[in-house]
């Protein structure tokens, strides 16, 4: 009897794991791709913190921008940087560059919301674009990102994978399409009008819907959350959401330096799990437990002596859905290279959610100290 209901409960696990996916594919043939040509005043707003290393060359990228030069700024938030990070900043000389510094770190939960929401404050445009201080926005960012906003839409999510400087060992590549399948997930969600998150490396907003929503007050207490529990807020209200399905808006970041940080960063991820609303909590949960069961199939399978292709065909079936979205909007994006490690990263898939989503709601974690 226990056999029969494992195995019943997976199958319709995995039915509705392959309805979601389908959702996903056919949720990217509906985004829109209607353009304003309008050419408001833009705030470029980069909350950075010890990334001396990075910055001259985010500077370089900003200023280099096709969008006409007097129509926007690049507001740099120091959070009390230890290194010459500040100095670096000073000595780019360009009157569009702003630096602002923070002085309450130690005295909020959340440094770089903190310091966002000092640079909005700052901010003089309409529109504000946000990046990380580890990007290289391509040339056509701003203006891209800009004609996407018709009049009914107040934000904008981006592309941001991991490939910086380059991808050239299958740690980074797996890092890669990781970057590429939560995109692929969002863009596909975003096509149907419920956008499942967002990446605070390639975002853009109205600086009036922000300060419509409440800014982060309602989202404070939160260590981080300035893209996804963000985006919560704005789905709250009547603006429309767009993807930049575009390749040539895609911001590419630096690969993670260590083990540490990724592990980190992951479970920072996965830690505002619970706080996303119930439709979101209930999806997130069917994909916990599908890949929950499928992790234990394999015991399962040999203590109940079951044949080797219970597991085989679920991991399958799982594998299969998974690739299709994946190619679709990989080949869209131009990152069909990050696909070949794909049969190594569908199994480490399983674990992976199994451990970090089991971890991520209850570990503390921080951002930059």
């Amino acid at each position: 009897m226990l056999v029969t209901e494992f195995l019943l409960t997976l199958a319709c696990l995995c039915f509705l794991y392959i309805l979601v996916l389908t959702w996903i594919f056919t949720g990217l043939d509906r985004l829109q791709i209607s353009f304003s040509h309008e050419e408001p005043f833009v705030s470029i707003v980069v909350a950075a913190r010890n990334e001396a290393d990075n910055m001259h060359q985010l500077l370089h990228a900003l200023t280099h921008q096709s969008y006409p030069s007097e129509k926007y700024e690049i507001i740099i938030v120091d959070d009390q940087s230890e290194d010459a990070t500040t100095q670096i900043v000073y000595a780019f000389a360009d009157e569009r560059i702003r630096l602002v510094q923070t002085n309450n770190r130690h005295q909020v939960i959340s440094h770089k919301k903190n310091a966002i929401n000092l640079g909005i404050y700052k901010a003089k445009g309409e529109i504000i674009l946000l990046t990380d201080a580890d990007c290289l926005p391509p040339v056509e960012w701003v203006s891209g990102m800009v004609q996407l906003f018709t009049p009914n839409v107040g934000m904008v999510i981006g592309f941001s994978p991991y490939e910086l400087p380059e991808l050239r060992t299958p740690f980074d590549f797996l890092l890669a399409l990781e970057s590429l399948s939560l995109a692929a997930v969002t863009a596909g969600t975003t096509g149907w009008d419920y956008p499942a998150t967002a990446s605070g490396r390639n975002l853009a907003y109205r600086k009036s819907l922000y300060q419509q929503v409440g800014g982060f007050d309602k989202i404070r207490d939160f260590i981080s959350g300035d893209d996804d529990l963000m985006l919560k807020l704005v789905q709250s209200t009547p603006w429309k959401i767009r993807y930049a399905y575009d390749p040539k808006l895609t911001v590419p970041t630096r690969l993670v330096k260590s083990v540490r940080q990724f592990i980190n960063q992951r479970l920072r991820h996965a830690s505002k799990g619970f706080h996303y609303d119930l439709k979101k909590v209930i999806v997130l949960l069917l994909v916990y437990f599908y890949n929950l069961l499928i992790f234990f199939t394999i015991p399962f399978a040999l203590f109940h002596r079951l044949s080797a292709w219970v597991p085989v065909l679920f991991i399958g079936i799982k594998a299969l859905g998974e690739f299709f979205v994946l190619y679709k909007f990989a080949s869209s994006m131009r990152r069909q290279r990050f696909l070949f490690v794909f049969p190594f990263a569908e199994l480490l898939h399983i674990p992976y959610v199994v451990i970090f989503g089991a971890l991520g709601p209850f570990k503390k974690v921080k951002w930059k100290g």
